[in-house]
């Protein structure tokens, strides 16, 4: 059985291979920036190493941070502790095939691994708490509650975890098709609730004590003749507005919006295709679909606010809201800022390696690349 094979690059390959225009998806040059003089760009404050970094790998590697300090790992297993100022606390070298990036909280680190080990980490030093075996891959971050150490595996298992021993508590099967992209979505804590996606468009709630499912729904659907047509995983991590308002997209499905205080049933759907993270801001949610447009769809209504495609087929990594802008890394490092209100380029700067990962802490963005660059920029202050 074909579980989880296909790399999220060789999808899109096969899928442009199809086309009858060999230059359909050759990537769009660099869009030009506005004049000197009306131009922002992010300001580098620091930058690490993080072991071998990302190498051609496809599953992105989460950073953490809890109580100024953030954690971030390599695929070849070095877990660095870093301080807010970039210098390392601590780096502990597991030499393990890390494939699910850190979780932090309540005392513990929690890593896991191509071969299906989970590990928790001391926080303060490091050094491993417990480590325990799953029959899979874990390609996703784990979700941490007080009770419960949550990781969905690589064959659709979702497992609650003693977070003192790493014990099993429960185990939850979800589906799985012949044939989906490699990754997961992050597992969601959202009050007693462990939400989970699947790699056949659905959202699972499970009781985060017990594991019994509590509800789900359907946020796409499978459809065409052929396996690759029909992939419809949630890979992007899902999108938690207030406390009720869930965003989820899905690769050749839908962007959703649920009510999980209610009836989980989808308010509004937009057709789009997308693995990457969503973020919100000014009244949207931003997505990236897989040819690389951004799109700004009305948390409300579900309708485009505005697309931006002067970025088809660059590799655009998960958006990030930043004050009133938005930031999307891509391929060849490049770093733009837009502005929120119309998706127009107001700026760039560059990372050292394709950008793999965004992600926001406090006033600024952290960068991961593929080759294990990792660094904090801000925007310039007025």
């Amino acid at each position: 059985m074909l579980i989880k094979r296909a790399a999220i690059a060789l999808i899109i390959v096969g899928l442009a291979a199809c086309s009858s225009n060999p230059n359909e998806h050759k990537p769009a040059p660099l869009p030009t920036l506005p004049q000197k003089a009306m131009q922002l760009s992010l300001h580098k404050q620091w930058s690490v190493n993080v072991g071998d970094g990302l190498a051609d790998d496809v599953v992105k590697l989460h950073a953490a941070s809890q109580a100024n300090v953030t954690y971030i790992a390599s695929r070849d297993g070095v877990v660095l502790a870093l301080n807010e100022q970039g210098k390392t606390i601590w780096q502990q070298k597991t030499k393990l095939p890390i494939t699910s990036g850190v979780a932090a909280g309540y005392g513990i680190l929690v890593i896991a691994t191509a071969k299906g080990e989970v590990l928790a980490l001391n926080p303060t030093d490091g050094q491993v708490v417990w480590r325990k075996q799953v029959l899979a891959p874990v390609l996703a971050p784990a979700a941490l509650t007080a009770d419960t150490v949550i990781v969905q595996s690589n064959d659709g298992k979702v497992y609650g975890l003693n977070p003192k021993t790493g014990d099993k508590q429960w185990v939850y099967d979800t589906p799985v098709p012949s044939l989906s992209l490699r990754g997961y979505a992050t597992p969601l804590v959202v009050d007693d609730l462990a939400i989970v996606a699947t790699a056949t468009g659905r959202i699972i709630a499970l009781d985060a004590k017990t594991g019994i499912a509590q509800w789900e729904s359907r946020v796409a659907t499978s459809q065409g003749r052929s396996e690759l047509a029909r992939i419809v995983d949630i890979d992007g991590d899902m999108l938690l507005a207030g406390d009720k308002q869930l965003y989820v997209s899905s690769y050749q499905g839908q962007l959703v919006a649920l009510d999980i205080k209610k009836k989980p049933e989808p308010l509004w759907e937009f057709t789009t295709s997308s693995v990457q993270a969503l973020a919100e801001g000014l009244g949207n949610v931003y997505v990236v679909d897989s040819a690389s447009s951004i799109m700004a769809v009305d948390q409300e209504t579900g309708k485009v606010v505005w697309k931006q495609s002067d970025f088809a087929w660059r590799g655009l990594s998960n958006p990030i809201t930043l004050g009133n802008y938005l930031v999307v890394g891509d391929s060849e490092g490049y770093l733009h800022v837009m502005a929120q209100s119309d998706g127009r380029l107001l700026g760039r700067s560059r990372a050292n390696g394709s950008v793999a990962m965004l992600e926001k802490t406090q006033d600024a963005v952290t960068v991961y690349t593929t080759k294990g660059q990792f660094s904090r920029w801000q925007l310039p202050t007025p």
